[in-house]
């Protein structure tokens, strides 16, 4: 049964509408117009605002903020603009600067400004000597004219209404999409964030582009190599998509999530007392029975906030992105299955917040849709083919199939129409060779994907490691040494080459 209050999807804000909304245009229009207003534009770099830098950020008093204008329609670049905003950690050694190294976190939905204010500090003392590390918010998403559709009481209200009704929710969501956002939902489609990561590049004073993109940003990578081959520079592409099957082959992904839980069932059954007990299939059946009894009576945290087995559900599917945090789980599973759940409700629901549940504004739900939506062809946005999905992902992970499949429901009959590329290859041809990495036993984007995509793209090298957990670079020193080589000195290792790190634990 698919529960449409799920991981914040009650709030995102995509949907269904039968008939075309007001305010549509079309499709995004290719480049083809005169661009240099755009091109040749001085942003102005200030101080970043002292409210939006996080109290921990390394060096936060010398992070720097911008605004860049885009055309909103590329085809029409004397129409609407907008504006997508920047920000940047200046390179500490300025005489042996290389240049700009723009990021993209992922999502789709992820704030680059605040991947950057968070995670500047994890590129190694040498990159960030020598780079600019650059962080934008795409169009759509956090503070580059957002997508907008319900606030959190009105989509609380309509998840009520609704009920089990998917339908009726995917309605209320379209309609208040299009009320709201309709002249800009066309346009919100990864080929368009490409072409504005090109003119932040121009803005910024580089003749490449120089890039990492983490999950989602790989494919925002290959459609940047795909559409600006020439100014493409030194590009490293972490837990890779496969924008052939993506996000249509939620299956792959469930069956991936499933493959992930029992490495982390088995890590912990390989050491010392495992505290979940003996036997993966024993181990795995009493996570799948704390899931039913959370679900029929759920535990409280401290604020009196009930915690359910689907809270269970979400907060293991976000576990699995993070090796570091399994010997915490495997303790505070161990204890509810005898019976004391407060170790594991505080892990769900810490202070306040529940396990995954971002509480910053760093991943923009609403905008997030939208721009997963676009890339489903029409056929695959029916009740009927999701409904099909969905018996495949139950089938294939019944611990993670609820969480992954809400979001496909919320693409039914989404308002604006499919980009022309969805589901196609990419080929990038005439780009350099593109690093691609990937851990082995990553849940969230199938080490699969990244064989298809080291095969679909006209020059690329696949460098894996072997562990699980989302995101290669931060792994260990082979993963850095990886990635930081070709950022550096523009090198690539040998293909074949494996790495072993895993990172340290905790808890």
């Amino acid at each position: 049964m698919i529960s449409i209050a799920l991981t914040g999807l009650a709030t995102a804000g995509c949907g269904t509408g039968g008939a075309r909304p007001p305010g549509l245009k079309g499709e995004p229009a290719a480049v083809g117009a005169d661009l240099s207003s755009f091109y040749g534009q001085k942003a102005v770099w200030r101080p970043c605002p002292a409210h939006e830098v996080p109290a921990g950020a390394p060096e936060r008093a010398r992070f720097e903020c911008a605004t860049v204008r885009v055309p909103l329609d590329y085809g029409r670049p004397a129409g609407r603009s907008i504006d997508v905003a920047v920000n940047r950690l200046p390179a500490r050694d300025k005489d042996k600067r290389i240049g700009s190294l723009l990021t993209n976190p992922g999502g789709p939905g992820g704030s680059g400004l605040a991947f950057v204010y968070a995670s500047a500090a994890d590129f190694s003392p040498e990159v960030r000597a020598r780079y600019d590390i650059v962080g934008m918010d795409p169009r759509g998403i956090g503070k580059s004219s957002p997508v907008r559709c319900l606030s959190e009481q009105e989509g609380a209200r309509l998840a009520k209404e609704a009920g089990e009704d998917v339908g009726m929710w995917a309605r209320g969501f379209a309609q208040a999409c299009a009320a709201r956002s309709g002249r800009l939902l066309p346009f919100v489609g990864t080929d368009n964030t490409a072409r504005d990561l090109d003119v932040v590049r121009a803005v910024l004073g580089d003749e490449k582009l120089t890039y990492y993109g983490l999950s989602y940003g790989t494919l925002l990578g290959q459609y940047y190599a795909q559409q600006f081959p020439g100014t493409t520079g030194r590009m490293v592409l972490d837990s890779v998509v496969d924008p052939t099957v993506w996000p249509n082959d939620t299956a792959a992904e469930a069956a991936a999530f499933d493959t992930a839980l029992g490495v982390f069932v088995q890590t912990c059954l390989d050491g010392p007392d495992c505290p979940m007990g003996s036997g993966r299939a024993a181990v795995t059946k009493k996570i799948d029975d704390l899931i039913t009894r959370l679900n029929k009576q759920a535990a409280t945290a401290g604020d009196g906030t009930p915690v359910t087995g689907q809270d269970l559900s979400n907060g293991l599917n976000q576990t699995l992105f993070s090796e570091e945090a399994w010997p915490l789980v495997h303790k505070a599973l161990g204890s509810a299955f005898q019976g004391d759940t407060k170790p594991l409700v505080s892990y769900l629901h810490p202070d306040g917040t529940r396990a995954g549940e971002e509480t910053n504004g760093t991943f923009d739900a609403a905008g997030g849709l939208a721009v997963r939506c676009l890339h489903l062809r029409a056929d695959q946005r029916t009740p009927g083919s999701v409904r099909e999905m969905a018996a495949e992902v139950d089938k294939a992970a019944p611990v993670f199939g609820t969480t992954l499949i809400a979001g496909r429901y919320a693409c039914t009959d989404w308002p604006a129409k499919p980009l022309p590329t969805a589901g196609r290859a990419l080929k990038a041809e005439g780009a350099p060779e593109i690093l691609l990495v990937q851990n082995s036993f990553d849940a969230a984007t199938p080490a699969q994907w990244a064989r298809s995509v080291e095969g679909q793209l006209d020059r690329a090298r696949l460098i894996t490691n072997a562990s699980g957990g989302h995101g290669f670079y931060t792994k260990g020193p082979c993963t850095r040494k990886v990635v930081d080589e070709h950022l550096l000195n523009g090198t690539l290792p040998a293909r074949g080459t494996t790495c072993h790190d895993r990172a340290p634990a905790i808890g």
